[in-house]
Order: structure tokens, then sequence, then C-alpha cells
């Protein structure tokens, strides 16, 4: 089983210590002390007295990232100094693990560290680390694409030693999680949010609650949210927490893909088996040509949140954005029980700020329930295009705050964490009492748009139910089971804080 190593390095002995201590409680099972970060020279008798863990002792150089800046024989002295004194691992990178002989039960992690790119001689790297005597093998390099990312994780299949695959940056997070699954004995996390130690490197709480990092094995099943950005998606903590309340061995894991990036993301790693994937901004509408198979869902608005993926690489598109929307939208303006009742937005003023994939989804949603719909986007032509393929009006993004109207739905990502303080609409736009506005952003929960609109009677609609409406719908299409929706509706608390109808 492979477990979370949390890293930790401070400037003075005791608060090193204190947060090793704090690790602990909060459920590492192995840490990772970052000597190089120490001011003065270690004691290290003092700092490994009371060992709260297990632990991995590093004295990283500056060239590999780490914060040393001594004498290089100093460095190697307390690097056997460690070992003498029978710590669980000891980090030695690949050039110099050759120089320090094995000693005691002490593992042997020989490392290799690229902070600039990703080796094109990946192989020849590992085969270096594999003749120093190791026990655990560490690759980590930036990675500048998935390709990358993608090269560095395979280093795990079939390697002759455990080894910990790590792309570093956000193209490589993704690695992090997933290495578990090519026998990586263990992948490294932050612990203090105020000190990251790499790029793209989780915090302990997210690797071992968002990912359930110790239950990844080699017969877990993947799936993916894609986007770009892709790292305040909410998706994994949700999916993940349902799919193991349901006995299913599965992860859901983040792939940041940029902008026409999708046809080699599917290239790239299709070696891992993919087998389905949540889709964002900004590739809703430019994944339907990649697809060889779509519901009429996806025919009709030409967007696609979702995509199941089968054994031999088909892809099969949905939209539950569109039925989650429209789900949420009238629950919200009394929807009646009568089957055969007209829509409750029938003949309603709607105006939708955006035109990208949700807003698509939303504006045929509406037209066909009998709405009249205006759209407004920064880039007017996009909104006018997108007017014409719906059968309604656009308008001039600036007079967007004087357009009177019984809906308002932000479909922008203004106002989306981090950016809280944003709203696309001024105080002034929230005219009417009684006015429902519908911001489909769900991080955060209450954005200033709604706050604005709620100080002025309006009914307010967040993006958390249609969050959850439509993630408990890919659910079913993932697993072919109903979604356990108040175990993601716990995750979702736990990541966003209490929910405002709670």
């Amino acid at each position: 089983m492979a477990v979370i190593c949390a890293t930790i390095g401070r400037g003075r002995h005791s608060s090193l210590i204190e947060e090793w201590k704090a690790a602990a409680t909060a459920g590492a099972d192995l840490v990772e002390l970052r000597i190089d970060c120490l001011r003065r020279e270690p004691d290290l008798k003092r700092i490994l007295k009371d060992r709260f863990t297990p632990l991995v002792f590093t004295i990283r150089r500056g060239a590999d990232g780490g914060m040393w800046r001594g004498d290089e024989e100093k460095r190697r002295a307390i690097l056997r100094e460690a070992i003498a004194l029978g710590v669980d691992y000891v980090d030695l990178e690949d050039d110099v693990a050759g120089e320090i002989r094995r000693f005691g039960k002490t593992k042997r992690i020989v490392s290799h560290h690229n902070l600039k790119k990703t080796p094109d001689d990946l192989d020849e790297v590992v085969a270096r680390c594999n003749e120093k005597d190791p026990d655990v093998v560490k690759v980590a390099a930036m990675a500048g694409s998935i390709a990358d990312a993608s090269r560095i994780l395979k280093l795990g299949q079939g390697s002759k030693f455990p080894t910990i695959t790590i792309a570093m940056g956000e193209l490589g997070r993704f690695t992090r999680a997933l290495n578990a699954k090519y026998g990586a004995p263990f992948s490294y996390a932050g612990f203090n949010p105020e000190r990251v130690f790499a790029a793209g490197m989780p915090l302990l709480s997210e690797l071992k609650k968002d990912y359930l990092y110790d239950q990844i094995d080699a017969d877990t099943e993947v799936y993916g949210v894609i986007g770009d950005p892709i790292g305040h998606s909410l998706s994994p903590a949700i999916h993940n927490a349902a799919f193991r309340s349901l006995g299913l061995n599965k992860v859901l894991v983040p792939f940041q893909v940029p902008k026409g990036g999708l046809e080699g993301f599917f290239r790239d790693l299709a070696w891992i088996g993919i087998k389905g994937c949540s889709v964002t901004i900004p590739h809703k509408e430019d994944l339907i040509p990649l697809l060889q198979h779509k519901e009429n869902a996806v025919e009709r608005v030409g967007s696609c949140n979702t995509v199941a993926i089968d054994a031999e690489g088909v892809r099969t598109g949905y939209n539950t954005d569109y039925r989650a929307a429209m789900d949420s939208l009238e629950a919200v303006m009394g929807r009646s029980d009568d089957p055969d009742a007209p829509s409750p937005v029938i003949d309603k003023q709607v105006l939708i700020l955006g035109a990208g994939g949700v807003a698509r989804s939303i504006a045929f949603g509406l037209a066909r329930r009998g709405a009249a719909v205006t759209i407004v986007n920064r880039h007017e032509e996009r909104a006018a295009q997108l007017a014409e393929e719906v059968g309604c009006r656009s308008a001039n993004w600036g007079a967007r705050a004087t357009i009177l109207a019984d809906v308002i739905v932000n479909c922008t990502p203004v106002g989306m964490h981090p950016n809280v303080d944003d709203t696309p609409l001024p105080p002034a736009a929230f005219q009417r009492s009684g006015t429902v506005v519908f911001d489909t952003i769900y991080h955060p929960e209450n954005t200033m748009m709604l706050k604005l609109a709620r100080e002025r009677g309006c009914t307010t609609l967040t993006g958390v139910d249609m969050f959850l409406r439509q993630a408990a719908l890919q659910f079913k299409i993932y697993t072919g089971q109903d979604a356990p929706v108040e175990v993601m509706r716990a995750a979702l608390k736990r990541k966003l804080g209490p929910l405002k109808d709670e």
C-alpha cells in the first residue's frame, strides 16, 4: 500500500520538531525533513530524539531546488551522520549516492531532479539511479507538456526498483496521485500551506482526503477532469468520495490541458486506459470533433462536458450541464409536480452572461422551454453567433446592466476563485426585486454577484446545486450506479465550508 510523505522544512530546530509533531497528528504516514531549510548547523541528535513518524532525511542542494548553500563535504558528512543514527530513509542524489555507502537499516532513495525540463534520456536517468544501490528510485522533473508528464509517470511501469515518479508543475499534478498505481511506495505532499517546496505539489490533506491516495493500487480505474485552469476543480473530491463510499476502486484526477491540446491528451495518455472525463473550460466545444458517439443533447447544444471511454478507446460524449441547469432553475422558480405543466421559465426574459459551453447549454435549454433569451459576451461576435444558433437575440456587453430581465444567469468565470471580489454585473444591474439571479460558479458558492443581488431582494441560485446535479449524472454514466448524492454533498461541504441551505 502506498503512503503519503509530508514534506516539512523550517528555519529553526524547535519549529521543525513542532511541525513534524503536527504532521503526525494530522495523519502523515511518513515525513520528509528538509534539513537544508535550517538556518543553523543541524543538531541531529536533538531533531531525532523523538521520532513522531518514520522519516525521509533530505538535504537538498540549491541546484536541485533546495536551500543548502554550505560546503558539499559538510552536507555529505551530515547525510552519513543521519544514516549512522538510523533514519528510515535518506535521499541521495544520483551523482552522490555512489560516494555514500549503505549502512544499517536505513533505506536509500536515489533521486534525480531537473527543475527546468523533462530530460530526453529518462530511461538512462533511471538506469544510472538503478546502479547506485537504491531501495527506492525517485525521478522528479519539470513537465512542459502532458506528453512529458506521461513519459515520467510511465517510468514506474515494470521498473527494477520501486520508483517514485513526479512530473513537477501544474501539467504534471496528476502524476502525484497516479504514481501509486505504478508502484510508487509513497508520494510527497506539502503540510504547511504557506511553504510550497515544489511546483504542483498538493497538500497532505488533498492527497489524503480528496484522492484517498493510500487506496490507489495497480487495479484502480482512472477518470479525469480536464480543463485549463483546473487547480480550482472540486470534481476530484466529490467523485472520489462517491467512488469509495460504494466500494469502487476508481480515482478521478485533474489534467491541465491547454486549449488545442485535447488530441494530444488522448493520444499521450492512452496507455493509462482512462475510462472517462469531466470536461470544463475551454474544451466543451472543442471536444465534439474527437467523439465517436454523442447523445442527442450534445448534438443539439453543441457542447460536451462528459466523455466515457470504452476499452477500445471509443469516446462517447454527454451533456450533463444541460439537464442539471434546467432542473436547478425550474426548481427554484417553482416547477409544478404535473409533468404536463409548462416550464416556469416560459415567456420569462432571461439574460445570459457569456457564450461558452455552459452558456450554450443553458441558452438552448431555456429557449426550448419558451423563455425569451438575450446573450451578452465580451466578444460580441461570439454572443451574436450563439444567439443565431439558438434562435434568440444578443446585445452589447456594455449594455448588460441596463437590460431588464426576470432571470439573470452568469456563465462567465468572473468571480471564480481566486478572484472572488470580481463581479460580471455592477449593483445597478439588479433593478427588480424578485429577479432570479443564477451564478453557475460553485467555487466560491456565494460569489460577489450573488451577494449584491441578495442585498437588493433578488432570489439567488448558486452553482452548487447545478454542480451536484451534473456530477451525479456523470457518476451514473461512469459507473452505471445511482450517485450517493449526500456523500458528494458532504465532500463539497468539506471543501467549501457549510453550504448556504444547511
